[in-house]
């Protein structure tokens, strides 16, 4: 029989993890979470558009996949210049260098990953690889202004922590982090999920197949970005021993 000293010792390291994580990810307000909200649903509403116009492609929406979040890594890494490491919530003591390794190397592993999940778009990437031109292939795929606009987006958010963090002082918390967490997860499992998904509509015809690839990716992506952002704000992080009161 575990006696009350026994029963609060499991439940501190529960608690400790619990605090430490509402403290790395706050609740967002109301207006913050519906302009979330909105900004998710605009961006992925844009990304389906150019989609069933036929302006866009798998490759560009695995691109952009990836390309958003080296963006948003980069401006969170920004955010931290100026601020005290033992103040940084959730960030490991690294140097610049490490942590643009760090960047590169999930990147080019994400990258990896959509390369395998494109395989039946691969012609398009031969013909982007030629032109020798980034920023002209990144318009012909039509996600360069999505993508500036998910950057300023991003350092607006970035912007908002170190402003907030200068009159308050104490941790640091970026909340660009959260935001990036469901993009992260679309951008390892999307790929392979949406290529056994339009394998089928490929093999009948290639143009159906890849809007069937688009469409079940963007799907993916919006689910997991609103998932991510309802339990958060609806408390997600609190359910743990304090929220639900320890036992004696």
């Amino acid at each position: 029989m575990k006696t009350n000293r026994e029963s609060d010792d499991v439940h501190e390291p529960a608690t400790a993890d619990g605090d430490a994580l509402r403290q790395r990810f706050p609740k967002p307000t109301l207006p913050a979470a519906i302009y979330q909200a909105l900004t998710i649903v605009g961006m992925n509403a844009y990304l389906l558009y150019l989609v069933v116009a036929h302006q866009s492609s798998p490759v560009a929406i695995a691109l952009f996949a990836v390309l958003e979040l080296i963006s948003m890594s980069l401006i969170m890494n920004l955010a931290l210049i100026g601020v005290p490491q033992p103040l940084r919530v959730g960030s490991p003591d690294m140097p610049i260098a490490k942590r643009l390794f760090a960047i590169a190397f999930v990147s080019a592993g994400l990258l990896g990953i959509a390369w395998f999940g494109v395989i039946n778009d691969r012609e398009r990437i031969v013909e982007l690889i030629r032109q020798r031109d980034p920023i002209a292939a990144l318009r012909e795929l039509h996600i360069l202004w999505p993508l500036l606009a998910s950057a300023a987006l991003s350092a607006s958010v970035a912007l908002g922590d170190r402003q907030r963090w200068s009159r308050t002082g104490g941790s640091f918390v970026n909340g660009t982090a959260m935001q990036a967490a469901p993009k992260f997860i679309t951008a390892v499992i999307g790929p392979v999920v949406a290529l056994l998904l339009s394998d089928h509509a490929y093999m009948m015809d290639s143009t159906r197949g890849a809007i069937v690839w688009c469409i079940v990716y963007l799907a993916m992506k919006s689910a997991l970005e609103l998932l991510f952002l309802a339990g958060h704000f609806f408390g997600m992080l609190d359910t743990g021993p304090r929220g639900r009161g320890k036992r004696r």
